[in-house]
């Protein structure tokens, strides 16, 4: 099994190392982590029954959380507005969220076997296919150009399959009732926050600057002027 995922990993790292402007150090140390991550839930999970397909669920979003950080993806926003637009409090209780649903559902495996949800292998393969359709449908939210409303929408609904996948995937009773009363409103909450500053921003080019085409050329300039003009007029209020 070890030697498997070396094997694995390290057609990952080649594939990764073969396209232009390769970050060696940011390369080197997320291969570390998906390795050392392999070993480390493969120890952890081997030891209980019905533990096979939950690694996989693991192994699997760990490699995403791997490769978004290779590229410097936010995880939890979509990236479409500045950075700066981001409020840190609509990041930080998701990722809470998450990070917290992760402990849980391993915990789940290894110390909770009464939360389990006991359809073994159905609910894993569930998980599985919810984890593997919210990474397509992140993927497809950058397949335009210049991102606009159904961006955004495609992304956050990429989170609402990401959080009920750890659910499946833990087979957690929990976290079932807890990703959906807490993870759901805070992902419609980003959603709502992201569409409205995008409307604003949206009609400042179409109706102020009277541009009548936002493009790739124009998108990161045009967001600079909007943030100048209206920064400083928050500024001065």
């Amino acid at each position: 099994m070890v030697l498997i995922y070396l094997i694995c990993s390290t057609n990952w790292v080649l594939t990764m190392a073969n396209r232009t402007r390769i970050s060696w150090l940011r390369l080197v140390w997320v291969a570390f982590i998906f390795l050392y991550s392999g070993l480390f839930f493969y120890n952890f999970f081997k030891p209980f029954n019905n533990w096979f397909l939950t690694y996989i669920y693991t192994m699997i979003l760990v490699l995403w959380l791997c490769v978004e950080y290779y590229k410097k993806h936010l995880f939890f926003q979509s990236g479409f507005l500045p950075l700066d637009q981001y409020k840190w409090y609509l990041r930080a209780p998701f990722a809470l969220l998450f990070y917290s649903s992760l402990v849980i559902g391993c915990a789940t495996l290894a110390w909770w076997q009464s939360n389990r949800i006991h359809l073994y292998p159905f609910i894993q393969i569930l998980g599985i296919l919810a984890l593997l359709y919210s990474i397509f449908m992140r993927r497809q939210a950058f397949t335009k150009p210049v991102p606009d409303d159904e961006s955004i929408t495609r992304f956050y609904l990429s989170l609402l399959f990401l959080t009920i996948s750890l659910a499946l995937g833990y087979s957690s009773l929990f976290l079932l009732p807890y990703v959906i009363i807490i993870g759901y409103p805070l992902i419609f909450g980003q959603r709502i926050y992201e569409i409205k500053h995008f409307k604003k921003f949206e009609k400042y080019v179409y109706e102020e600057k009277k541009i009548n085409q936002i493009n790739t050329k124009n998108y990161f300039d045009l967001w600079e002027a909007y943030i100048d003009k209206y920064g400083k007029k928050r500024g001065k209020q």
